[in-house]
């Protein structure tokens, strides 16, 4: 099955876990994520998947055609880099959270909205705003 981020982020996917978990995972081991296997845990949005890549947790949740999240225990510029090309745009903001996982957010509105909202909370930590419009 061939299939990119227009199949589950850029339209809303049928809520069905395998479904989601089979257009998620193709589109990871088609961009050189082959270790990265994620499973639905929330089928409808927002929606949630979890994995583990090299022992590492790693997290999605995402609004078709709004916002997704990243999360993973560490900050990793290989899989940061490669969820940008694989939704086709910049990450618009990154913290990390207070479950002390790095968080990268990508916002098809930019996300200075939602950077506005999180500045000043101590939840998040190390905020940085990654893309100006």
């Amino acid at each position: 099955m061939a299939t990119d981020a227009r199949t589950w982020f850029y339209t809303t996917p049928e809520p069905r876990p395998y479904f989601i978990e089979e257009r998620v995972n193709h589109t990871l081991w088609r961009n050189r994520l082959q270790g990265l296997s994620m499973i639905c845990t929330q089928y409808t949005a927002p929606f949630k998947m979890e994995g583990l890549w090299n022992g590492m947790p790693v997290e999605f949740e995402w609004q078709p055609g709004q916002w997704f999240t990243l999360r993973a225990g560490r900050e990793v510029k290989e899989l940061i880099g490669v969820m940008r090309q694989i939704l086709m745009m910049r990450p618009a903001l990154c913290y990390t959270d207070a479950n002390g996982m790095f968080c990268v957010e990508w916002h098809t509105n930019g996300g200075l909205e939602r950077f506005q909202h999180l500045q000043g909370d101590p939840a998040y930590q190390g905020l940085r705003r990654l893309r100006r419009e």
